[in-house]
């Protein structure tokens, strides 16, 4: 007999779950916002239109970026062996969203033998997805650690890579070979690319791009456009109108149901 549990997300504020794990699988469905989840080592960027999974007792905390709504399904470790071992985002087709957002509905009750076809085409399908490029690598040092997280948090900090190195008790020379060494990107790429991954959140609630390109530490627009391109094939503008959404971008509604739990 297999029960699933599943809860709604819904934060209508910037909201922080603390690092944690559970013994289940995680598949998450996001459908309006961003969310910033860290997992040891990867820094992603959960943007509307995606679905992620987590295994089993994989550690990890998130930040939702204010007005985010989504689905959260929670699979027991034989049912989530199906799914890679390693955490893992992917875009939501239609029919990815509309089978998460049905199974949903099942929770907290045993499933049938049809709703349990209905899950094994969603994991098929999560399967199939090749993965965007809303991952950022994590340097494992400690003090590099801190750099990054330092980048992420104040993406227009202009501080420069030998001030950084000082900052963190480094040598420029150590800290380029370690960046290189632990993230396969120098310095200055990672730096620009967790720019672009942090402009998605004032991106996805609608903000000019011009004080985007300026919040995230950009000279000018074109360089924060010509950036962005380079990342996502496309520009600020026209990316979340590309991307699937499962709900129209307007504010998330409550909804409540026996089977939802909703975090405070």
């Amino acid at each position: 007999m297999m029960i699933l549990r599943s809860e709604r997300l819904l934060h209508e504020k910037k909201h922080l779950t603390p690092w944690h794990h559970h013994a289940e699988g995680q598949i998450y469905l996001l459908t309006h916002g961003m969310m910033a989840l860290e997992t040891a080592g990867r820094q992603w960027a959960m943007t509307a239109g995606s679905v992620g999974w987590l295994p089993p007792h994989c550690a990890h905390q998130a930040l939702a970026c204010g007005n985010v709504a989504g689905w959260i399904l929670y699979l027991g470790e034989q049912r989530g062996a199906a799914l890679p071992e390693s955490p893992r985002l992917s875009t939501a087709t239609t029919l990815i969203q509309a089978l998460v957002e049905r199974i949903a509905q099942f929770a907290g009750q045993p499933l049938s033998a049809s709703q349990q076809r209905m899950l094994q085409v969603l994991l098929d399908e999560m399967h199939a997805q090749e993965s965007p490029p809303l991952q950022l690598p994590l340097p494992q040092d400690m003090r590099l650690l801190k750099i990054a997280r330092a980048l992420l948090n104040e993406p227009a900090g202009d501080r420069t890579q030998r001030e950084w190195a000082d900052w963190a008790g480094l040598s420029v020379r150590t800290l380029s070979r370690r960046f290189i060494g632990e993230t396969g990107m120098t310095f200055s790429r990672w730096r620009q690319q967790a720019r672009v991954l942090r402009s998605l959140e004032p991106l996805s609630r609608g903000e000019p791009v011009g004080q985007i390109a300026g919040d995230c530490g950009y000279d000018n627009v074109s360089a924060y456009i010509a950036a962005f391109r380079e990342r996502f094939g496309t520009t600020p503008g026209r990316y979340f109108t590309q991307r699937p959404l499962a709900t129209a971008p307007d504010a998330p509604r409550r909804e409540t149901a026996p089977t939802v739990h909703r975090r405070e």
